[in-house]
Order: C-alpha cells, then sequence, then structure tokens
C-alpha cells in the first residue's frame, strides 16, 4: 500500500485552499441578505407593512454603476450618480471616462434629457436615455406607494412569493413580493394582451437603519436593458435645492 505523506497532503490542501480563496477574490461574489424576517399573518398586514416602507424614504441619495444593454447585446458601463425623491422626482447622471454621457430629470411634470450636442453621438445616447427614463418612471412610482392604492389586488398561490396587482395609467402592473421578507422583487408592466412590455428587478436588499432598500435594480423593455448597482447611499438626507430642475439644455421627452 502506498504510504501517505501527510506533511505533503497539508501543503497541497492548502496551496488548493488559497487558490479557490483567489478565485473567489477575482471573480467576486454578492454579499447575502440579511434582513428581517416576518412571520406571516395575512395579505391585510402584508400589505401594511409594505406601505409603511414605501412611506418610509423621503428622499434618497447615491453614487452607481449603470450598465446600458443595447437589444442586439452590445452594452456599455457607466458611472453615475442620483438623487430621489418619491414619488414623482428622480436626477440621474453618468459619464465614462469623466464626460458627461446624459442627464435625466424627472418630475411630476415631465421627463427631460441633457444629451451630448455632436449629432452622432447625441443619437447613439439618446435610446439610452429614454430607457433610464422609463427606469426612472417606474423605480420612483413603485417606490413612491404602490401598496397604498385601493385597487389593489392580491393573489396568493402560497410559496416562497406572492403578488399584488393594480391599474396604473390603464395598464396592469403586478408586483412579486417575497414572503419572508416582505420585499418586492419584480414590477411587471403588462399589455392588453396580457403581455409583459416593461419589467422592473430588485434583485439585492440592504437594512439602512432599519430602512430596507433595494441597491441593485434592472429594467429590461423592448427597448434593451439597464442594470444599476448603488453605492454611498445616504436615505432622508439634504437634497440641493435645485436637485430637480432640469438644466437649460435639457430638452423634454415623451
Amino acid at each position: 500500500m502506498r504510504r501517505i505523506d501527510g506533511r505533503r497532503t497539508c501543503t497541497q490542501l492548502a496551496r488548493i485552499a488559497s487558490t479557490c480563496l483567489l478565485l473567489l477574490l477575482l471573480v467576486g461574489c454578492a454579499p447575502a441578505e440579511k434582513l428581517p424576517t416576518y412571520p406571516w399573518t395575512d395579505a391585510r398586514s402584508a400589505l401594511h407593512v409594505l406601505a409603511e416602507r414605501a412611506g418610509a424614504v423621503h428622499a434618497a441619495s447615491a453614487e452607481c454603476a449603470l450598465t446600458l444593454t443595447r437589444p442586439d447585446g452590445e452594452s456599455v458601463r457607466l458611472d453615475g450618480a442620483l438623487a430621489m425623491k418619491p414619488p414623482g422626482s428622480l436626477r440621474l447622471r453618468a459619464w465614462k471616462f469623466n464626460q458627461a454621457i446624459f442627464d435625466l430629470t424627472l418630475t411630476p411634470e415631465g421627463l427631460w434629457v441633457v444629451t451630448p450636442q455632436d449629432p452622432a453621438r447625441r443619437d447613439k445616447v439618446l435610446p439610452a436615455s429614454i430607457s433610464a427614463g422609463k427606469m426612472a418612471r417606474a423605480w420612483a412610482l413603485f417606490s413612491g406607494g404602490f401598496f397604498t392604492a385601493d385597487d389593489l389586488i392580491v393573489h396568493d398561490p402560497g410559496g416562497a412569493r406572492f403578488q399584488v396587482e393594480r391599474t396604473i395609467d390603464g395598464q396592469r402592473v403586478r408586483c412579486d413580493v417575497e414572503r419572508a421578507t416582505l420585499t418586492p422583487r419584480r414590477y411587471s408592466v403588462f399589455d392588453a394582451g396580457g403581455v409583459a412590455r416593461f419589467t422592473l428587478i430588485a434583485d439585492r436588499y440592504e437594512d439602512f437603519h432599519g430602512i430596507i432598500w433595494p441597491v441593485r435594480l434592472s429594467a429590461v423593455s423592448e427597448s434593451g436593458k439597464i442594470a444599476i448597482e448603488l453605492h454611498d447611499v445616504e436615505l432622508n438626507g439634504e437634497l440641493p435645492p435645485g436637485a430637480f430642475t432640469p438644466p437649460r439644455r435639457a430638452q423634454r421627452v415623451p
């Protein structure tokens, strides 16, 4: 029988372990969510918690990273910053290599976008700005009181998630809520034929001193996909007085 050298075996195991650790560091991994859980009682109580959470955030600001992906699969990653005042105001700026790409302002009166003055660059950036605008509208609306409407309908088939539906501007909107943590995970907007035309996904939440808030979102529609990762988040802080005043060069878009 072949004799096993214990010291050599330990050395090999140590090398394997260190290699695995290095691979994990290089690849990276998302931190696990550490959120409070709620014992299920009934849908009414769950909606009350969801509405309270939405009402707890009056302002938000953060640095962010955006990844814009066109329908053909081409993508670009941008640095950005945002300010938000639910339910209807959001400002999002993005740049690459310290050059401004777009500046988006959403208010209850409409959506304004600043794009590069060069026509060739503008034609490339404007579709991304419009996609970001769709996401901004949806996020501002959903985080500002989706669960306080009178027309809410709850579908609870059992399992890890239940659904909440309501009608907004004539369109059916469904939210999939994780039962254990009572966190909205997916908003879907359907057309008259029942086809989902827009989806907003929140796949990571963090606990900010008792306020549960998403830090990673993605939106998917026929115009492509936009993913946003937030960092250096500040909730309910002071925002500049002109945070939601569109710049002079801003153009209003549908």
